[in-house]
């Protein structure tokens, strides 16, 4: 197995693996380099649906998806093709539900449990555009001064999809029942990584507000904290090819996509590997690997 770092610390390329069986060494390696680097980019794997969920679940239980274009309660399709094999306008429901992840996030933060890991899967790409590109919470945590440590470390802040989603728009893709079932939830600007111990910011675009903090001075906060900490040489940026797999820790990662022309079919299927703890998203069955 060869691992090959994208920057000094954060995100690497893993090659010369065979993921549907890896021996027992080479997944202690695999499980330390994700906690390491954050992110993990496996060129062309060309995983078939069954292999990417195996893939998946040995990391823990999979988290249940919202979306309702898919048969699969643990894959979230991002395709801008519909279920009649057309590609949506960018100002069709589908269009502005894919343009909110054009914004820094980490997957399911709006929820009671953020997701652990995404692992994500490109089934088909455009000519150009539609890269993701990452960013690392951890390096922008150590990049702040002591006191800005010690007062981001007092605050809690309020993610909400309703208000992300909201945004942008697309939220029709949603029925009210849904959207009951996720109300805003609390967690800390600043915390500590549960296997490695490292502190970062948890931040992004599902924030609504900072706990007790005037709504619009929470807002510039936020949108200062992500600006500031989503900059080089904390970022990189990945090229998709069909067949690429790319994972990444959303315990202390952010990330975001590119746009593409939008005419040009780009179809990626998403495995969430849920937070740990007592989530109602978690789905029961988990491998035994």
């Amino acid at each position: 197995m060869q691992i090959v770092p994208m920057t000094a610390s954060f995100g690497a390329k893993v090659t010369d693996i065979d993921l549907r069986a890896p021996a027992s060494e080479e997944w202690h390696q695999l499980e330390d380099a994700f906690l390491h680097f954050a992110v993990l980019i496996f060129p062309r794997v060309d995983f078939s649906e069954d292999d990417h969920l195996g893939f998946a679940r040995r990391w823990g239980p999979l988290e249940r998806t919202l979306s309702k274009r898919t048969d699969r309660a643990e894959i979230s399709l991002l395709s801008n093709v519909t279920r009649d094999d057309e590609v949506a306008g960018p100002d069709d429901t589908i269009g502005l539900y894919l343009k909110g992840n054009r914004a820094w996030h980490t997957d399911s933060s709006f929820k009671k449990e953020g997701a652990m890991a995404s692992i994500l899967r490109a089934v088909e790409v455009p000519s150009s555009g539609g890269d993701t590109e990452f960013a690392d919470m951890r390096a922008a945590y150590d990049a702040l001064d002591e006191a800005e440590r010690r007062d981001l470390s007092k605050l809690e802040a309020v993610h909400s999809y309703a208000y992300s989603q909201g945004l942008v728009g697309g939220t029709e893709l949603l029925d009210s029942k849904e959207w009951d079932d996720l109300p805003p939830v609390t967690h800390p600007v600043v915390r500590q990584h549960p296997r490695t111990g490292r502190k970062n910011l948890y931040i992004g675009r599902h924030i609504s507000h900072i706990v007790d903090m005037d709504e619009e001075d929470g807002r510039r906060l936020v949108a200062g904290l992500v600006d500031r900490a989503c900059r080089s040489p904390r970022t990189f940026r990945h090229r998709w090819s069909a067949g690429d797999i790319v994972m990444w820790d959303n315990r202390c990662v952010l990330h975001r996509g590119h746009e593409w022309p939008f005419d040009q079919r780009r179809v990626m299927r998403r495995a969430t590997v849920a937070g740990q703890g007592d989530n109602p998203w978690a789905l029961e069955e988990v491998s035994h690997a």
